[in-house]
């Protein structure tokens, strides 16, 4: 955990306080948002952290960089924003069960996890999911293979739930793979 965080921080530290706008898959998928709690997996720097709290949601955010998290917060004070921040190596924290209604996780793939993400989940809580897959090693080599999605897409780790949008191969070369499921 050490070294992934100071790896992280290092990489947050460079960058500037300023939230960057949600993601655009996340946007895209709004009209399917009801408000409650939500759970930002990998957040970062929280920019879609950010946007589920404008939505209505209470979020917890949960990142590996304390440097990340330290900005977050101070963003979301600014501007009279109620985010959790968790600081926690997600590949051992232990994910609530039942208890979200939105799982956002965006770039950040463990396959050893999956089943918990849907277990976080309430019933008709949704999960947002996009991130790298098996294509992403075409353009990026050196991409660590076990953080990549398989190129058959997510839906497979996500059977005990109902699937709403799945795209196995988005993004301009296919290497990245996106998911939206709601828990019966």
């Amino acid at each position: 955990m050490q070294a992934d965080a100071q790896k992280w921080d290092a990489k947050y530290q460079r960058r500037s306080d300023a939230v960057m706008d949600a993601d655009e898959f996340l946007v895209q998928w709004t009209h399917l948002m009801r408000g409650g709690r939500a759970l930002d997996v990998a957040c970062g720097l929280g920019q879609n952290a950010i946007y589920l709290t404008q939505r209505g949601y209470w979020v917890d955010a949960v990142d590996i960089s304390f440097q990340a998290l330290k900005q977050l917060r101070a963003y979301a004070q600014r501007r009279n924003l109620a985010v959790g921040c968790v600081a926690a190596d997600l590949d051992y924290w232990p994910i609530p069960v039942m208890t979200y209604d939105l799982v956002a996780v965006f770039y950040f793939f463990a396959p050893q996890r999956m089943r918990e993400l849907a277990a976080a989940l309430r019933p008709g809580g949704l999960l947002v999911y996009a991130t790298y897959n098996a294509r992403h090693k075409s353009e990026k080599p050196e991409f660590n293979e076990a953080y990549l999605a398989p190129a058959s897409g997510l839906s497979a780790f996500f059977s005990a739930l109902e699937i709403v949008f799945d795209d196995p191969a988005a993004g301009d070369s296919g290497n990245i793979s996106r998911l939206i499921a709601r828990k019966p």
